[in-house]
C-alpha cells in the first residue's frame, strides 16, 4: 500500500523576518556621532582592522614597534579589514562598518526570532519581548559604537539553532560547531558555544554528533591558542589592556571567582535594567523574584532547546567568574534573558492564585520600571549620551595634536588608539594599572613615567581633572626642569602637554 504525502502547510507571516528588518533598521538609527574609540576597545578593533588591511599583521600599529595582538580574537577586526580595503578612507567608512553591524544584530534576531519558536512561547508574546530585548536601550549603546558583540550573537544564534535541530543531523552538528569555534574567535566569550553545543549533544545522548560538533571548534581555536601562546612574550606586561586573559586572572587570583559564584553576580545586571528605583527592602526581593524566574525559565526551556540553555548558562557563568564588570556581557543576551523571563513568568501564572498574585506584582513592576525608563532613552536618545559626552574633549585634543604634533611624535593618552585613528601619531596609554580582585589600580606614578621614557613620547594628552594622567602632568609641569610643558589647557577641561624625561 501506499500513502499520499501530507499536504504542505500554508506558509505563514515571516515574523522573525519582519524581527530582524526592525532590528536592523533600529541599529541603524541608534548609531551616534561619537569618535571611534571612546569606549576603548572599539578603537583597538578599528585600528587592528587599519593593520590587517594595510598588511601589518595583527599588530597593534598604534603602539611604537608594534606589538602583537595577542588580547582580542581576530574575528571582528579581520571583518572590518575586509570593509576597509574596500573603502580606505577613514572615518568616512565607519559608515560601513555600521552596516555591517547592523546586518549582524538584524540576522542575529531573525534567527533567533524563528529559534525561539521552540521554546513554547506564543508568537504574541515571543515577538514583543525579543523586541523589547533588542532594543534595550544598554543594548543599543553598545550597538552604537564598533564592538563585536553584534558578529557574536550572529554566531551564537547559528551555532544554537542548527545544535538544536530535530533530528539529529550530522552535517547539522558539524555547522554548528564550525559556528561555535567562529564565535570565539569573534570575542573570547564565544566559548560558551565551544563548549556548550558540544555538551548539550552529549547529554542528549547523541555522542557522535557531539564530537562531530567539537571538532571543527577545536581545529579552529587551536591556532589562535597557539598564537597567542607565541607571541604574549612580545607584549609590554606592564600594558595589562594588551596582554593575554591569563596574565588578568593571574592578577585577579582566585577570590573574585568565588566571590563571583557566591553572589551570582551577573544576573544582577537584569533586575537593575528592569525594575523601578526602591528602597533595599523593596528592591532586593523583587530582584530575587526576577532572578529566580529567569533560571526557572532557562530550566523549563532545557526540553525543547537544550543547547541554547546550556550556552547561555555556560556565558552567564563564565561573565559571573569573571573580573570584569558584567553589565556590559549582559546586555547582548537580553533578548534571550527576556525569552526565558517570560517562560517563568508563564510557569509562575500557573502556580495558582498566590502565584497569579505575584506575576501581576512582578509585571507591573517591570512596566513601571522599564517601559518608562527605556520610553525616556530612546525617545531623548539617552543612550548616546555617554559616548557623544566622552567624545567632546577628544574633538579638542585631536584637532591640536593634528595641528601642533609633529607627525614622528608618540603621544601618551587615556584613548591611545582613538588618538592614533584621527591624528596618525603613535600613541601609548597614560593609565597603567594592574588588577586587583574585580577592581584595578594604577601603577606608581613613577613606574608610569618610566614607561612613557622607554617608549619615547613626546608629548601627553589629558582629557580633564577626572583623567588619570591630570596628576602626573601637574606634578611634571611643576618641575624645574619642565617635564611637561602645557601648550594648551582648558581649565577644567583637556590640556596637550611637551613631555621630556625627567633627569
Amino acid at each position: 500500500m501506499t500513502t499520499e504525502p501530507p499536504a504542505p502547510r500554508p506558509a505563514g507571516f515571516n515574523w522573525p523576518g519582519v524581527l530582524g528588518l526592525c532590528v536592523f533598521a533600529l541599529v541603524l538609527w541608534a548609531q551616534t556621532s561619537a569618535l571611534v574609540g571612546v569606549f576603548y576597545d572599539d578603537g583597538v578593533y578599528v585600528t587592528a582592522a587599519k593593520a590587517l588591511a594595510e598588511g601589518h599583521g595583527y599588530r597593534n600599529i598604534h603602539l611604537p614597534d608594534a606589538p602583537p595582538m595577542v588580547k582580542y580574537p581576530i574575528l571582528y577586526p579581520l571583518l572590518l579589514s575586509v570593509l576597509w580595503r574596500w573603502w580606505p578612507v577613514f572615518p568616512a567608512n565607519v559608515a560601513l562598518f555600521q552596516l555591517a553591524d547592523a546586518a549582524a544584530l538584524g540576522a542575529a534576531a531573525w534567527i533567533i526570532g524563528a529559534h525561539a519558536g521552540r521554546i513554547g512561547v506564543p508568537p504574541g508574546i515571543r515577538y514583543p519581548v525579543l523586541a523589547l530585548g533588542f532594543a534595550a536601550f544598554p543594548l543599543l549603546t553598545l550597538v552604537g559604537v564598533r564592538f563585536a558583540e553584534p558578529l557574536l550573537l550572529l554566531l551564537v544564534a547559528g551555532a544554537v539553532a542548527l545544535a538544536d535541530r530535530e533530528p539529529a543531523d550530522p552535517k547539522a552538528a558539524l555547522a554548528a560547531g564550525t559556528l561555535a569555534g567562529l564565535a570565539a574567535l569573534a570575542k573570547t566569550t564565544g566559548m560558551c558555544a565551544v563548549l556548550g553545543i558540544p555538551l548539550s549533544l552529549w547529554l542528549r545522548g547523541r555522542r557522535r554528533s557531539a564530537i562531530l560538533a567539537a571538532a571543527p571548534a577545536a581545529a579552529l581555536m587551536v591556532p589562535w591558542m597557539a598564537w597567542v601562546a607565541a607571541q604574549a612574550g612580545n607584549v609590554d606586561s606592564r600594558l595589562t589592556n594588551y596582554t593575554p586573559y591569563g596574565q588578568v586572572v593571574e592578577q585577579t587570583g582566585l577570590m573574585p571567582l568565588l566571590q563571583g559564584l557566591v553572589t551570582l553576580r551577573a544576573f544582577w545586571p537584569v533586575p537593575q535594567l528592569l525594575l523601578p528605583r526602591l528602597s533595599a527592602w523593596g528592591f532586593v526581593p523583587l530582584a530575587v523574584v526576577v532572578v529566580a524566574l529567569l533560571v526557572w525559565g532557562g530550566v523549563a526551556s532545557f526540553r525543547r532547546a537544550p543547547a541554547l540553555v546550556v550556552t547561555v548558562a555556560i556565558y552567564m557563568l563564565t561573565i559571573t567568574v569573571w573580573p570584569y564588570i558584567p553589565d556590559r556581557f549582559v546586555w547582548i543576551m537580553m533578548p534571550w534573558l527576556g525569552l526565558f523571563l517570560a517562560v517563568g513568568w508563564g510557569r509562575l501564572w500557573r502556580v495558582g492564585r498566590t502565584g497569579r498574585a505575584v506575576a501581576v506584582l512582578v509585571a507591573a513592576a517591570l512596566a513601571v520600571g522599564y517601559l518608562r525608563r527605556e520610553a525616556l532613552s530612546l525617545g531623548e536618545r539617552r543612550f548616546a549620551r555617554l559616548a557623544e559626552r566622552i567624545s567632546g574633549p577628544f574633538r579638542v585634543l585631536t584637532a591640536s595634536v593634528g595641528a601642533e604634533v609633529p607627525p614622528e611624535a608618540v603621544v601618551a593618552s587615556e584613548g591611545e588608539s582613538l588618538i592614533y585613528l584621527y591624528t596618525g601619531r603613535r600613541s601609548v596609554p597614560s593609565y597603567l594599572f594592574r588588577w586587583r580582585g574585580t577592581g584595578t589600580a594604577a601603577r606608581p606614578h613613577q613606574e608610569a613615567i618610566d614607561y612613557w621614557c622607554e617608549a619615547g613620547v613626546t608629548h601627553l594628552v589629558v582629557t580633564g581633572p577626572s583623567d588619570s594622567a591630570s596628576t602626573i602632568a601637574a606634578q611634571l609641569a611643576s618641575r624645574s626642569d619642565s617635564a611637561a610643558a602645557p601648550l594648551f589647557q582648558v581649565t577644567g577641561g583637556p590640556a596637550l602637554y611637551r613631555f621630556r624625561c625627567p633627569r
